[in-house]
């Protein structure tokens, strides 16, 4: 059996929310806010790089809120969660970061049970 690559997508672009915009001007954490770039550069240079969530899993909330037509959730670090979704623009597919999370949050938008 040959190995099979795995080609990285990159972004034309990475977009961040207003919300997240003002959360990572607000946030006091140096370790999350240089998590957030990393993952933002990541992003940038493959697309897929967080796991895509189900449609039928997705909260009613990023629907109404951003209208996204797809779901991804990428993790930044053991406790906190980047969501974001990706749109067709002129250049190409970029990536629309709606949120972070902490992982408490994420649960209980998502309707998991916590600990």
């Amino acid at each position: 059996m040959t190995p099979r690559f795995i080609r990285s997508k990159p972004a034309s672009s990475v977009k961040k929310s207003v919300e997240l915009e003002r959360f990572l001007d607000s946030c006091q954490n140096e370790w999350l806010r240089n998590k957030a770039e990393e993952a933002f550069s990541e992003l940038k240079s493959n697309y897929e790089g967080g796991k895509k969530v189900t449609k039928d899993k997705w909260p009613r909330y990023y629907a109404v809120k951003w209208r996204v037509n797809n779901l991804y959730i990428r993790k930044l670090g053991p406790d906190w969660r980047l969501t974001y979704a990706l749109e067709a623009d002129g250049a190409g597919i970029s990536a629309f970061c709606l949120e972070i999370l902490t992982h408490k949050e994420y649960d209980k938008r998502f309707g998991y049970r916590t600990s």
